[in-house]
């Protein structure tokens, strides 16, 4: 009996496997955190530059209001989620953008509980 205690207790095969398993859900996390966080932050720089692109197009007198909000629909094209598209035209130019954060987080990780939205908004003078 003396002889089996001692060969399980100098024996170290399984400690890998134990600290793998111990440490996969933390590393997976992250990982999944990581693709959630970079649809994000791609889906709202589209969001920004489309804005961007098409205040400019209204302010220089291209576009018109009506036609600046199909415009920008046209161009938020990224991964085809619901764009709210609001277009101001007075003495400066403001076009915002907005979606839901639950739709853009494919993965649930980000926004995935709550009624949050991702929104981008750009002011332009209108030019003379």
């Amino acid at each position: 009996m003396r002889w089996l205690r001692s060969r399980f207790w100098k024996q170290e095969e399984g400690n890998a496997t134990v600290e793998f398993v111990l440490w996969l859900p933390l590393i997976m996390g992250i990982v999944v955190g990581a693709f959630d966080l970079n649809i994000v932050l791609m889906t709202q720089n589209n969001m920004y530059n489309v804005a961007r692109d098409t205040a400019r197009r209204v302010s220089i007198g291209e576009l018109t209001a009506a036609q600046a909000q199909k415009y920008a629909l046209s161009k938020l094209t990224y991964m085809n989620f619901d764009y709210g598209v609001d277009v101001t035209v007075g003495k400066d130019v403001v076009v915002q953008i907005n979606t839901n954060l639950s739709d853009v987080a494919t993965l649930g990780i980000m926004g995935g509980h709550g009624k949050y939205t991702l929104d981008a908004a750009v002011t332009m003078r209108k030019e003379p």
